[in-house]
């Protein structure tokens, strides 16, 4: 009768503050309540080049855990899941995807500059804590279970769901403005609710011999003797939504993008100022700014939107469907 009465109380407790029971069962973990016909795609781990079989609805769950902030919002989590569900089907070779170069026969591998990143779930714990990480893992697995098989569309193909941290409450990008192509469903759009806009900025500051050995290893030769202060950084174009599209660096030309990525730059939204021979750069959010914006999604559904008003706001005229493996 002690224990049964013992075990009612812990129920009740567990009811009352929401701590799922499988916690006090042993810390046994909850599964992804994927179905039995969930395909299997091949990852590579960029670290070790190990290739693995993995359920995609499982393999999801280290991609959520590793894409986007754990206690962002519900709504936020299954946007995400359905955005990498998309990505990974993309590169099945079920879907009609080719082998890549680099990926020893595997369809994705972890690495987040060439796919999309992904971590085990001893790297989420690591990550989160020994507590944070049950209630961080059910809460994945659970926008992954919520959402499973769910995948984004464009005229009955899958589209190419990209997506960036944040904006910088800016608004997100055309397409064409920051890689050349234009794609419909990835055109900018308002993103006004971003969660936490006023703490995505970043600083940093370049010397100009900083400056010249970072363009000596993109294979830039020749480089001016001086440079006059103010002319450091010039800027040539900026888009619709005022990040550099084009610039000048020490007398080079560059895309915003290209720009970002030789000098380790959060964003092309950015603001500059400079003294005597040393400059200091400014960006506002992080990422490519295309897609989804992922503290935009958050800050949507704090404001009680469903994980379809996000996706459809992020990327326009499109469809969210069950897969069909």
């Amino acid at each position: 009768m002690r224990k049964l009465i013992l075990a009612l109380v812990l129920m009740l407790i567990c009811l009352t503050i929401g701590i799922p029971l499988w916690v006090f069962r042993g810390f046994s973990k909850p599964g992804t309540g994927a179905s039995a016909d969930s395909p299997v795609i091949k990852v590579m781990d960029k670290r070790t080049e190990e290739v693995k079989g993995v359920p995609l609805e499982e393999y999801l769950v280290g991609v959520v855990a590793a894409e986007m902030p754990a206690n962002f919002e519900p709504e936020a989590l299954k946007a995400q899941a359905i955005a990498a569900r998309t990505y990974a089907a993309r590169r099945m070779y079920q879907f009609g995807a080719k082998p890549v170069e680099g990926h020893n026969g595997a369809e994705i591998c972890t690495e987040p500059k060439h796919c999309q990143a992904w971590i085990s779930e001893d790297e989420m714990r690591s990550k989160w804590g020994r507590v944070k990480y049950y209630f961080y893992l059910d809460k994945i697995k659970k926008a992954v279970r919520l959402t499973e098989g769910l995948i984004i569309t464009y005229d009955k193909n899958l589209i190419e769901p990209v997506y960036h941290g944040t904006c910088g409450g800016k608004g997100t990008e055309n397409s064409e403005d920051v890689w050349t192509n234009q794609i419909p469903y990835l055109q900018g759009v308002d993103c006004s609710q971003e969660y936490k806009v006023s703490e995505q900025v970043y600083t940093r500051e370049f010397s100009k011999s900083e400056l010249v050995k970072t363009l000596q290893k993109v294979g830039v030769k020749s480089i001016p003797v001086t440079a006059e202060a103010g002319t450091l950084l010039e800027t040539l174009s900026v888009s619709p939504q005022g990040r550099l599209k084009e610039a000048s660096l020490l007398g080079h030309k560059f895309t915003g993008a290209k720009l970002r990525e030789i000098l380790g730059l959060t964003s092309t939204f950015l603001t500059w100022e400079t003294t005597g021979t040393k400059i200091r750069i400014t960006a506002w959010g992080k990422g490519h700014a295309v897609g989804m914006c992922q503290y935009g999604a958050n800050g949507m559904a704090l404001a009680g939107k469903d994980y379809k008003e996000i996706i459809n706001h992020y990327y326009t005229g499109v469809q969210i469907q069950k897969a069909k493996y």
